[in-house]
């Protein structure tokens, strides 16, 4: 993606579908570090809710939180993790008991740990491009 004002092009984490950044948002830089800040502002209350919807058991609160959470996941960019909650919130859908919740939890919530610090590094390294190409 290139900046409008000088060609300079910023480079996304390979994890992050820089095209779907670019059909959201063009080259607007900014409006997208302004994404990210959002994101990132929510993003603590979200996982918490599907954190405590897990150790309650309650399957129906795991699947409406996991739910609630997969939009931000595209506003960023990642569109994989966001088809991961997509098979998580199916799992919930279909699971009358923890046994296979259980499984795909862990995996669930190692990718929304590591997608926080993603999130965050983006942010700081669009922080920096803005104000070094203002």
């Amino acid at each position: 993606m290139n900046s409008p004002e000088n060609g300079k092009t910023f480079i996304f984490n390979k994890e992050i579908d820089s095209e779907n950044l670019q059909a959201l948002y063009g080259d607007d830089y900014a409006y997208i570090e302004e994404v990210f800040g959002t994101v990132l502002n929510e993003y603590g209350q979200l996982s918490d809710n599907i954190l405590s919807c897990y150790a309650a058991k309650n399957i129906p609160a795991l699947k409406a939180a996991v739910h609630k959470i997969k939009p931000i996941f595209g506003f960023v960019g990642l569109t994989t993790i966001q088809h991961q909650c997509q098979e998580f919130e199916h799992v919930c859908q279909e699971s009358s008991g923890m046994d296979k919740i259980d499984r795909d939890y862990g995996a669930l919530k190692e990718v929304l740990v590591r997608s926080r610090t993603l999130i965050e590094e983006e942010r700081k390294k669009l922080e920096i491009f803005n104000r070094d190409n203002a």
